[in-house]
């Protein structure tokens, strides 16, 4: 070979490598897969170019296409790659990658629950990349500032200001100095002072005997007024003498077991009884207090009889999961009577259909959000389920009751499907289906009502024995 044909070998494997350094280092790889495009909209995007990579996760996902102004923010077109998933619901920000700081387009796909985004959709999350330009006046202001603030500092201790200073100082030495001279100079004084002290307490020693005998005249008096009083005193003594042996009259009883206090003392059944009913009062205050009571007005009008149907139920709650139903309800359409008459030899059968007030009474328990009860419905045997959902706004019931099909047309049990839910904190709607046993009574039913707590009436409740 030829010195000259290894050169051009040698150059041209440089070339190869230069091309494939460059391509590598500036993200651009090789030419982009036919997928679909998708548009994003930045207010600056300084440093990001077409060709640029679009990763998801940080693995590549596509290019930038296309870069254009409009109405002065910077839109892009990207090409992304057939087999990745965008949501419509996905976000789009600006990342810096490697020691050269070149700009890649990160992309969060988004939720799977969200609908994925087709040919021409657009990315309406975006997050801009901070400017280091902006960064850097911003320090640079910053920077402008501190030097603004020293200056100043350094103007407010300027020569006058350090000249005060130093003045305060040195007064603060002068004023130390001068206080030791004072005490220098008057210390003769205050040892003349200490002096004049120990001169009265000597004087007062010396006086002492005439000060025995004021005392004295002052006991003499003292004296002549007991003397006086002698007699009011002695009474006030038998006074006290008479109420300490009352006293102790009373303790001896109690000491025996005498009287109210001394059975209490002594008997142990009597204070035993008093705890057992002081416990007792204090188990029905807590009851009382624990206890929850609700009130529930309801109305329902029923499209087959174009009848409305009326509701009161009163719910005792002594826990969470216990409660104690009672209702009243007014029936329009309640049991039937039959009369027979007999006209010319036929016997004529007539069914009247009466207006009742029935009750209800029943017992509940609650299992998370599902609650089962028993008991008497309208005046007649049944149960019933519900489950409560929405943070118990909402709640789905099943009742069955009247078994032995004692209502007016009924010739099967009476089976009740509905939904209620609360609008607001009081108010709530309700609708559902009655009757689905009885083909002739089935039909459609809507309504409402009020439903709250009321705090006063289970102290009512706690004065029942």
């Amino acid at each position: 070979m030829k010195t000259e044909l290894k050169v051009g070998i040698f150059a041209i494997i440089v070339i190869v490598l230069l091309s494939y350094m460059t391509f590598k280092i500036s993200g651009l790889g090789v030419a982009w897969k036919k997928g679909y495009k998708l548009h994003v909209v930045f207010d600056n995007i300084s440093g990001l170019d077409e060709k640029s990579r679009v990763k998801i996760a940080g693995v590549n996902a596509g290019v930038v296409g296309k870069v254009w102004l409009e109405e002065g923010k910077a839109k892009l077109t990207l090409l992304i790659n057939p087999d990745v998933v965008i949501y419509e619901d996905a976000k789009a920000s600006l990342r810096v990658s490697g020691l050269l700081g070149d700009k890649y387009l990160s992309v969060w796909a988004g939720t799977p629950s969200k609908q994925p985004l087709k040919e021409g959709g657009w990315i309406k999350n975006t997050e801009s990349a901070a400017d280091i330009d902006a960064l850097a006046n911003q320090l640079s202001s910053a920077a402008s500032h501190i030097s603004s603030l020293a200056e100043a500092f350094e103007e407010i201790l300027g020569k006058s200001e350090k000249e005060a200073i130093r003045e305060t100082l040195q007064n603060l030495k002068t004023l130390t100095k001068n206080f030791n001279e004072i005490l220098a100079e008057n210390r003769e004084p205050l040892h003349n002072t200490l002096v004049r002290l120990e001169d009265f307490s000597r004087t007062l020693n010396d006086k002492g005997p005439g000060l025995i005998d004021d005392l004295s005249k002052a006991a003499r008096g003292l004296r002549e007024v007991i003397e006086d009083n002698r007699y009011a005193f002695n009474e006030s003594v038998e006074n006290i003498r008479g109420f300490s042996q009352s006293a102790e009259n009373i303790t001896q009883k109690i000491e025996k077991g005498e009287g109210t206090l001394g059975k209490l003392v002594h008997d142990d059944k009597l204070y035993d009884s008093f705890s057992k009913v002081s416990e007792g009062a204090g188990k029905s205050f807590d009851v009382v207090e624990r206890l929850r009571t609700y009130m529930d007005f309801r109305t329902e009008y029923f499209t087959k009889d174009s009848e409305w149907k009326g509701y009161f139920d009163l719910t005792i709650q002594p826990r969470d999961d216990i409660y104690y139903i009672l209702g009243v309800v007014s029936d329009p359409i309640g049991s039937s009577e039959f009369t027979r008459t007999i006209i010319d030899g036929v016997e004529e059968r007539k069914e009247e259909i009466k207006r009742e007030i029935e009750y209800s009474a029943q017992f509940a328990k609650r299992f998370e959000d599902f609650i089962l009860r028993v008991g008497m419905l309208e005046s007649t045997f049944g149960f019933g389920v519900d489950y409560l959902f929405h943070d118990d706004k909402g709640k789905i019931s099943f009742n069955m009751w009247d078994f032995g099909d004692d209502e007016a047309d009924a010739d099967n049990a009476h089976i009740k499907v509905g939904l209620d839910y609360k609008i607001f904190k009081y108010l709530f709607i309700s609708s559902g289906i009655d009757n689905l046993l009885n083909s002739n009574r089935r039909g459609i039913y809507v309504g409402g009502g009020l439903k709250f707590e009321d705090r006063d009436f289970k102290y009512i409740l706690g004065l029942i024995p």
